[in-house]
């Protein structure tokens, strides 16, 4: 199958429920897969694919991010509360940090978000104090990455960087906001959550309906899911 307009795009993961951005594994639907490579980095919102990311999440009409396994994908609505359910964990980033399960890096990354809310990746790292690949930033890359993976944190959109007389310059860089703030209240599953082993379950059967020739367990081990 070859995506070619945007709306295709939504139709493609809504029918999947989730999709990889890339070639993780074998056997998965990927955009890159399912995308002609020329149709790439035009800039134009209705048929290049490098937009389609942004503008999904900017518009709610998918979740993007570092959310499957930490690996870079999509998530249909219908599907989100089932993600949920399966990686956020049960206590609070609190309770996770006094247990010493929580990383100084992410530590101090969320409680960024907790005061700031929406941060791009150039303002996170500005506030962590770290620049380009100086001592740190492969900390703070790292602590981005496993927020998303555990549903703290969730890609809100893009923005253009500013420079200091105001222009916009240079590529799009992502935008993060806690996943309590983007997630509309629908997707997430009410005051009834699911259990967890149902939703990875639930989850894994999703992906082997979609897949080719898919083991379960290597696409548990690549969702990071402990079966």
């Amino acid at each position: 199958m070859q995506l070619l307009k945007y709306e295709d795009f939504i139709s493609r993961v809504n029918e999947l429920g989730f999709m990889f951005f890339s070639n993780v594994m074998d056997g998965m639907p990927s955009l890159v897969s399912e995308t002609p490579h020329w149709a790439w980095h035009t800039g134009d919102p209705e048929t290049d694919p490098w937009r389609w990311k942004d503008r999904a999440a900017e518009e709610k009409r998918l979740a993007f991010g570092c959310i499957l396994g930490g690996n870079k994908g999509f998530i249909a609505p219908h599907m989100y509360a089932a993600f949920l359910a399966a990686c956020k964990p049960a206590r609070t980033m609190r309770e996770r940090r006094y247990e010493g399960l929580v990383s100084q890096a992410c530590w101090d990354l969320w409680q960024l978000f907790e005061w700031k809310r929406v941060l791009d990746t150039s303002e996170i790292r500005s506030h962590m104090g770290v620049r380009g690949k100086k001592s740190g930033s492969s900390k703070v890359d790292s602590a981005i990455v496993e927020l998303q993976k555990q549903f703290y944190i969730t890609v809100g959109g893009s923005r253009q960087k500013i420079d200091r007389n105001g222009r916009p310059y240079g590529w799009h860089i992502n935008v993060y906001e806690r996943v309590e703030d983007w997630a509309p209240a629908q997707w997430c599953g009410g005051k009834q959550k699911m259990d967890r082993e149902d939703a990875v379950d639930l989850i894994l059967d999703t992906g082997m309906s979609i897949g080719k020739n898919v083991d379960r367990d290597k696409l548990a081990k690549v969702l990071g899911f402990s079966l």
